[in-house]
């Protein structure tokens, strides 16, 4: 049980790295407390659905979950691909920006928590500590990944992480 309950937090947390790594591309840095903020949303999110799977599974199809992330990453990536380019230093994401972050990324542990809420009851505090631990480092630590790339690179990398946050919301509706 304990395999199966990494193996669905990491695999959402595949998404949120990508994310974080493209934020970090287009020099917008996640600092820890947003990276906490956003790991401690997203896993509410995922406990929330598993602990009311049976109640509210039934009402809230996959296919909403997906197109409400992509819409929500589209649109902060055509943002970021009209910006103007920015200075070296790179700017710390807002508050507003970070909860629209966690939850775009937390609409699919709506979609999987339904899922693992049916075998999952009786450990729903591993699912909620798994999720919250794994979503923080893959986001801090690929957001520093990301800024680290842009620093080596041109200024046409900003544009490339507005492309790949749009990429990343392309690839929920898949």
């Amino acid at each position: 049980m304990i395999f199966e309950i990494l193996l669905l937090v990491a695999a959402l947390s595949v998404d949120s790295l990508a994310a974080a790594v493209s934020y970090g591309l287009a020099k917008i840095k996640i600092g820890f407390t947003r990276s906490l903020l956003i790991s401690i949303i997203c896993s509410m999110f995922l406990v929330f659905s598993a602990a009311f799977a049976g109640v509210i599974g039934a009402y809230i199809d996959e296919g909403i979950t997906k197109t409400v992330s992509f819409l929500i990453l589209f649109v902060i990536g055509i943002i970021k691909l009209m910006e103007k380019d920015k200075s070296e230093r790179p700017e710390t994401l807002s508050a507003s920006k970070t909860v629209l972050f966690a939850v775009s990324m937390s609409v699919d542990g709506l979609a999987a928590g339904f899922g693992a809420g049916l075998t999952a009851e009786d450990n729903l505090w591993a699912v909620g500590a798994a999720a919250c631990i794994i979503t923080f480092l893959t986001v801090f630590l690929g957001n520093i990944a990301g800024l680290k790339v842009n620093k080596k690179a041109p200024a046409v990398m900003q544009k490339l992480g507005g492309v790949a946050i749009i990429a990343v919301g392309v690839c929920k509706l898949i």
